[in-house]
């Protein structure tokens, strides 16, 4: 499923180590990478080439087929990425949540407008994230809106894809009698066997209590080590126009592994 990533850079070592994950999740499912820099002029392109070619040599891509690219964009990066997805089948593009200048890969203006223009997915790695190898379980996590499980299916394809076992979790408030343990873990466990029974694999989940949602998330990653989390960027509070929520943004900066965003359908930008 996963046959091309593509890791935009913009000379931040926070972008160079999103294409380090990146490597290492080809290398999982057997995948190629295209290395990428978005430029405003047409002279900067040979020099931005140089560039790629240079910090390409530093870095670890045995058995990994990787192709750089420049590319010259007309409006912003973030068009100038979507851009190129429509050139590959099957892409998914690997980014860092934050990094420098004009092109600067920050959640809330580069990520965020992607996701606004493309429906797929996109895997966020956030400040705190680890370069892995991608062999630990998938967390999806869920709050009972239709947003949230509609990145299941997702979360199943990729769990087979990379030989992983999906947790479907959600968090609750702290119930200090404990009598909401049954209603609260039935909702988890009716996704969890559905998604099994769909995709034909096991699936597993858990009910975790305590606020904030992305303390629990980020530390339930840790403890199962991991490879992803994947999330809608709305949830149950979202409001339909497309803003990443605060709930997703916040996983992504404490994760200790990488987020996979998807936007769900119904969420559009507002009409002017």
């Amino acid at each position: 499923m996963v046959q091309h990533l593509i890791v935009p850079v913009d000379g931040s070592d926070a972008s160079w180590r999103a294409f380090d994950v990146a490597i290492s999740f080809a290398r999982r499912c057997d995948a190629s990478v295209g290395l990428l820099e978005v430029v405003f002029e047409e002279h900067e392109m040979d020099a931005a080439g140089a560039r790629l070619d240079e910090r390409l040599a530093q870095h670890d891509t045995a058995d990994v087929d990787v192709r750089t690219s420049v590319h010259l964009a007309n409006e912003s990066v973030a068009q100038g990425i979507a851009d190129e997805v429509e050139e590959h089948p099957e892409v998914t593009v690997v980014m860092a949540s934050h990094g420098r200048g004009r092109s600067a890969a920050l959640l809330g203006s580069v990520a965020e407008e992607l996701l606004r223009l493309e429906f797929g997915p996109v895997v966020i790695v956030g400040p705190r994230c680890e370069v892995g190898d991608f062999q630990g379980p998938i967390i999806v996590t869920v709050d009972g809106s239709k947003a949230s499980e509609s990145v299941l299916p997702l979360a199943a394809a990729w769990g087979i894809e990379l030989r992983a076992e999906p947790w479907i979790i959600e968090v609750v408030e702290p119930d200090s009698d404990g009598t909401g343990d049954v209603s609260h873990s039935a909702y988890p466990a009716r996704l969890a066997r559905r998604l099994a029974a769909n995709s034909g694999h096991p699936v597993q989940f858990e009910v975790l209590r305590g606020h904030p949602v992305h303390d629990e998330v980020a530390d339930f990653a840790s403890s199962l080590g991991a490879s992803l989390i994947v999330a809608s960027t709305h949830g149950r509070s979202g409001m339909p126009r497309f803003v990443v929520g605060s709930t997703a943004a916040a996983i992504v900066r404490h994760a200790p592994c990488p987020v996979v965003l998807l936007r769900p359908p119904h969420v559009h930008e507002p009409e002017h």
